[in-house]
């Protein structure tokens, strides 16, 4: 049982690092739609965590205080959309995390959040895969723009 006690707190740790980014990251978001899905993915890690701290309080395990580093990692990185897709495969990571934890012998309620948790996740993912792609319609519109203009002023007689 120890090895799953180390494997929720893993992802305790990993769930409130997401957290931490998230927060940041919804003040920087450059609309109100994309600060409402870094709220609502806040609030689902928010949620991963309470139910992580439950099940290893079923367990009889205090959970751990730590968190990854990748919120420190994410906020680093100059552009948004990288901080964007480092957010989301630190989600993808959170799935894969759980798989093995859904491997192993659990209890039943235990096992019943994670796959609640998995499918949380999976969803945020998918929104984030969302966000990406708009995202790099908008780079490339204003790349485009850009491109435009430049050629119509080199096009210009004097």
């Amino acid at each position: 049982m120890t090895d799953a006690v180390d494997h929720l707190n893993r992802l305790l740790a990993a769930e409130r690092a997401g957290v931490d980014a998230l927060s940041r990251l919804v003040e920087q978001a450059p609309t109100s739609e994309t600060r409402t899905l870094f709220i609502q993915i806040r609030d689902a890690d928010a949620w991963a965590c309470a139910g992580l701290v439950g099940c290893l309080a079923r367990l009889g395990h205090r959970p751990t205080r730590a968190r990854r580093r990748s919120a420190v990692k994410m906020l680093a990185l100059p552009a948004f959309p990288d901080r964007v897709r480092l957010l989301n495969r630190g989600q993808r990571w959170v799935v894969e995390q759980i798989d093995g934890s859904l491997a192993r012998d659990l209890e039943d309620d235990t096992r019943a959040f994670l796959v609640e948790m998995r499918a949380v996740h999976l969803c945020n993912i998918r929104r984030c895969d969302e966000l990406l792609v708009e995202l790099d319609r908008q780079r490339e519109v204003q790349v485009n723009r850009g491109s435009d203009e430049g050629e119509s002023l080199e096009g210009e007689t004097v």
